[in-house]
């Protein structure tokens, strides 16, 4: 019976291993399916569930230590047979009710509750499952036992497998119920293996205790102080770095759990490559790609308007820094006698860093500045490599300053050519600095040739600066902006700024000898990108746009990146000098003057206008990350012009009007706020209930001394109700309402569970006899409109569907009126046929094949792929020549594939 017990040992603790990782990974998900429509689709419930899971892992992972040090393996599994059973107590998973309805106010508070007290406790106890197994295989006396670490990489295996299963399989098969019922099975069937595993463990060794069998040395077991705190840090870098990239995914492009798995599948996939067998041949592989990964990360910020690529570049970069730390924690691992507390203070480190980026960054930083904070604290588990350029590494710190520098200066409003004259001075002076301060065993000709040759320059850009109206003419000719350079001034700059180059290449590529002063290496860095700016400033003339400086400076941060790679720490820097840049561009424009971030998101408003034009009036634009939510003009006589979505051309702005005609009076119900355009489309007859989860949104729109006067000017009696409107409108009166407008977005999208059979049952229930619901659709990736019509035709309702296209207004341009996707249901065809709707492009919208969302379905891998592909794109555009029909692609009206991004 030993021999036995030990031979099936490895296969039967494996399988358990997988079984238990794989039910408590898809218990992430499925819990965030059924709590994500309380808190209105904000992809904050994801990343406050993750802390909370990571916390009650921690609670496992202490107790299975504690427990391991309980010497008689027939203890341990009793005790652990108990605790599973009276976890098993709280099953099927469901949302307890004892907290009440959820707190707008606080509501991660309430999350945390909820999560407690409806799955804390089997997710622990099963959590406990993998080390207590691994303690109790380490007693197995295998051949293998002494490193069971290897079964850590099948419990990831298993995560890994559990998580990507849920979007592609669980969700689009089960319903909420459904899932509920096979977890509780999957439950038992892993209790079972438990068991099975604590018998194997026990006949393994004739039911006598047994100590770890251990190849160490008897004081290797001993573990520091310091090696724990390590430990900690490189499992809370990657921990913190996987919640701020859910963050920014799940803002640009929808709030479900079928998104928020992917990159916590690749945090767990990185786990399980480090802790296989062999994983110490990748290292050398992992650091060498590291920074090319790093690079691929910063060039596809500027690539939002392709998902596919940008998604790529962020996902690629987060999963070689996580895989960088998990490599270093895999190879720091002790003896298999700390096995357990090594998964404890594993544990511990994901905590910090998972409490840090969805706890704390929300309530200290106005953005999500946690993930370049955490991306750069990755490098700093890369190992101190010597580099034969340490000049160029110096170099390369130097032009990363100087970038952060030049768009500190555009973004204090400086048009382009100023703002490379300012950087060309400063560089014309560090140029000075580094043929004084360089290396005096050159030859002396060589050194006052340099240091001339900086001088001149420097003379010919501060010439240049005190007389740049003349030199360089700005001009307008048919609409277009021309810079036409005199001569022989563009001549001479170009010949100056290259003859420095050169001796700035020659400087940086030189060997480095002891006694050199970094100091004019640094100074040639910065030197270097402000000679390449005049340079192309003289050679491109107008078209030098600040988008094509963000591209060469983010190249040359991505060399910085590169030839600082074996310098941890100052490959940090250089990673958080790039995002510098990147939020510097980003605010570029425009005056942010507000910038708040809450539960539900990160707020800003911004105010566009012309300096060297008064007459043209300010313009604020609502932006909730990088999709605008409405705007207004700051000027009197024009605030209550409705713009972007809800001018009253748009198929939006005509439908709500439409269905405030319908008499003489009505009452609007608006769920989703924005800057409150909907307002200004009623009339003082009318009333108006606005339905808001976010409590950041109302100080905006409504309350005194707000961004927006929308609702002030408009609407100054409108009730707001604070919370999710699913649950609140649900509690108004049948018949209350003549419209309903859902135009609730989470960053790009509505959260589903606003989309659902029931949650349009229960719009149609409130609105009066003349009644209609209005959905606005509009969306960058999912097909939304198709899934409205599916729900719609499951519940027999009647539609009207249209797409406006762009178009500009006076002072605003494009934001006058943006593409809007719009779709009005009602119960009847008569109340379609009273509506005055005056384009003529309104129709209905087929449904397409397959069964429409409840709240116990819904598939977002379906809406993702019909968005993506192009599905929906046909079916509201069939005459594409693509779509079988006759006319040519190009001469295909405004999409509604991306109206939103600003």
């Amino acid at each position: 019976m030993q021999s036995l017990a030990r031979r099936a040992a490895a296969p039967i603790f494996a399988l358990a291993l997988f079984s238990s990782a794989a039910l408590i990974f898809v218990l992430q998900p499925l819990f965030g399916r059924m709590v994500t429509p309380l808190l209105g689709g904000s992809p904050a419930v994801w990343n406050t569930s993750m802390a909370f899971f990571q916390a009650a892992l921690l609670v496992g992972y202490l107790y299975a230590h504690l427990l391991a040090r309980v010497r008689d393996l027939r203890v341990q599994a009793v005790v652990h047979g108990v605790v599973l059973l009276a976890a098993w107590l709280v099953l099927p998973v469901h949302v307890t009710n004892a907290l009440g309805a959820p707190s707008s106010e606080h509501p991660a508070l309430w999350l945390v509750g909820v999560l407690a007290l409806s799955v804390g406790a089997p997710f622990a106890a099963a959590s406990a499952t993998a080390p207590l197994l691994q303690a109790w295989y380490s007693r197995t006396g295998r051949a293998d036992a002494h490193d069971p670490y290897y079964l850590y990489a099948a419990s990831n295996l298993g995560s890994f497998i559990g998580l990507l299963g849920y979007p592609a399989l669980i969700e689009p098969l089960l319903g909420a119920q459904a899932q509920s019922s096979a977890w509780t099975a999957g439950y038992v069937l892993v209790a079972a293996l438990v068991v099975l595993c604590a018998g194997m463990a026990v006949s393994a060794n004739d039911g006598a205790p047994a100590p770890v069998k251990s190849e160490a040395a008897p004081d290797a077991a001993a573990v520091t102080w310091r090696e724990r705190l390590y430990w900690i840090a490189a499992a809370a870098a990657p921990s913190a770095l996987s919640l701020g990239v859910t963050q920014h995914i799940s803002t640009d492009v929808a709030s479900a759990p079928m998104l928020w798995v992917i990159p916590l599948a690749l945090y767990l996939a990185t786990f399980v490559i480090a802790f296989a067998k062999g994983s110490e041949k990748l290292i050398a592989s992992t650091l060498f790609i590291h920074p090319f990964a790093i690079a691929f990360l910063l060039a596809s910020y500027y690539a939002s308007g392709n998902w596919v690529f940008s998604v790529t570049g962020i996902v690629t970069g987060f999963f070689f820094s996580a895989l960088v730390c998990h490599l270093t924690l895999a190879k720091a691992r002790p003896d298999a006698s700390r096995l357990t507390e090594f998964y404890l203070y594993v544990s511990l480190g994901g905590v910090l860093g998972g409490a840090f980026a969805a706890l704390l960054a929300p309530v200290i930083f106005n953005n999500v500045y946690e993930y370049p904070l955490a991306l750069a604290a990755a490098c700093l588990f890369r190992p101190r490599q010597q580099n034969d350029m340490p000049r160029l590494m110096d170099a390369s710190i130097g032009a990363a300053v100087m970038i952060a520098v030049l768009f500190v200066i555009l973004n204090v409003r400086a048009a382009t050519i100023d703002a490379v004259i300012i950087v060309g001075a400063l560089g014309a002076a560090c140029a000075m600095v580094a043929a004084g301060w360089g290396d005096e065993r050159r030859p002396a000709p060589f050194r006052y040739a340099f240091l001339g040759a900086a001088a001149v320059h420097a003379g010919i850009v501060i010439w240049i600066a005190f007389h740049l109206e003349t030199i360089f003419v700005r001009s307008i000719i048919e609409g277009a902006a021309h810079l036409e350079i005199q001569q022989p001034w563009g001549l001479v700059l170009i010949a100056s700024s290259m003859l420095v180059l050169m001796f700035v290449v020659h400087g940086t590529t030189q060997n480095r000898r002891d006694g050199d002063s970094p100091v004019a290496d640094f100074a040639c860095g910065v030197a270097l990108p402000s000679l390449l700016f005049l340079i192309m400033q003289v050679l491109v003339g107008a078209r030098l746009t600040p988008q094509l400086l963000v591209t060469v400076g983010i190249l040359l941060c991505a060399f910085g990146v590169f030839f600082n790679r074996g310098r941890p720490f100052v490959l940090a820097a250089v990673v958080l000098v790039s995002f510098v840049v990147i939020f510097l561009e980003d605010a570029r424009g425009a005056r942010i003057i507000t910038q708040e971030r809450s539960f539900f998101g990160v707020l800003r408003t911004r105010v566009m206008d012309d300096p060297s034009d008064p007459s043209v009036p300010p313009l604020r634009i609502l932006l909730h990350g990088t999709t605008i939510h409405g705007a207004q003009l700051a000027a009197p006589g024009l605030t209550r012009l409705p713009l972007t979505y809800y001018h009253p051309r748009t198929a939006l702005g005509e439908a709500i009007l439409a269905g405030l005609s319908t008499g003489e009076s009505s009452n609007m119900a608006l769920i989703g706020l924005g800057a409150g355009s909907s307002a200004c489309l009623t009339r003082p007859s009318d009333s108006l209930t606005i339905f808001e989860i976010d409590p950041a949104v109302v100080r905006l729109a409504v309350e005194p001394g707000g961004d927006f006067t929308y609702v002030p000017e408009c609407q100054p009696n409108a009730r707001v109700v604070i919370g999710d409107a699913r649950l609140r409108i649900a509690e108004e009166p049948d018949g209350e309402f003549d419209v309903i407008v859902v135009d609730a977005f989470s960053s790009d999208a509505i959260p589903a569970h606003l989309l659902t059979a029931e949650a349009i049952r229960t719009y149609l229930n409130k609105t009066s006899d003349r009644g209609i619901v209005v959905l606005h659709l509009s969306n960058r990736n999912l097909a939304l409109v198709s899934e409205a019509a599916r729900v719609a035709r499951d519940l027999g309702a009647y539609t009207q569907y249209r797409i406006s296209d762009r178009f500009e207004q006076p002072y605003v341009s494009y934001y006058g009126g943006l593409a809007a996707s719009v779709m009005i249901v009602a119960k009847s065809p008569e109340l379609m046929s009273h509506l005055a709707l005056p384009s003529g492009g309104w129709r209905e919208f087929p449904a397409p094949d397959g069964p429409g969302w409840t709240d116990d379905y819904i598939n977002l891998p379906r809406a993702l792929w019909e968005g993506l592909s192009g599905a929906e794109e046909c079916r509201i555009y069939p005459w594409m020549r693509r779509c079988g029909g006759e006319l040519p692609a190009q001469e295909t009206p405004t999409a509604p594939t991306d109206p939103t991004q600003q």
